[in-house]
């Protein structure tokens, strides 16, 4: 329960942060694990369509290699991105990343060493990642 407990404060908006409201695909994000609270797993974004699909390029990726022990070849998780921000977990760690949406570069990360619980969990590696709240006016969190 200890390690539950330093979970909200993972990550909380910076102080005098402006209210930005809540995020929604709507808005171009993509703030839960299947999109919006009915599930939809759909964005109205239209930037992508079938006139351009085949021209999609990679914009950027992101190596996790160096967050945990050893690399980790079977990452499983549903990132998350709210307003230009892609919250995700990686490495054999289960580290918590965040990166610029747009180029990919590392703001911030956070790991806890779990010692004997990690070493004897059912489930290692990365996890099936992030889930993501706010109150709308700027108190927003990563567990």
């Amino acid at each position: 329960m200890a390690a539950i407990a330093l979970l909200p404060a993972l990550f909380a908006g910076p102080a005098g942060a402006q209210a930005t409201g809540q995020p929604s695909t709507a808005k171009g994000d993509w703030p839960m694990y299947f999109a919006d609270p009915s599930g939809s797993r759909y964005s109205p974004q239209d930037q992508i369509n079938a006139s351009n699909f085949n021209q999609l390029q990679q914009a950027w990726h992101f190596k996790t290699d160096n967050l945990g022990g050893r690399p980790e070849f079977k990452l499983e998780g549903t990132p998350l991105e709210i307003n230009g921000t892609l919250y995700t977990t990686g490495g054999s760690r289960r580290d918590v990343i965040a990166l610029n949406a747009k180029t990919g570069e590392l703001k911030w990360v956070y790991g806890m060493d779990e010692g004997i619980r990690a070493a004897v969990a059912p489930r290692q590696l990365s996890g099936r990642d992030v889930s993501y709240w706010t109150d709308g006016n700027g108190d927003d969190r990563v567990l």
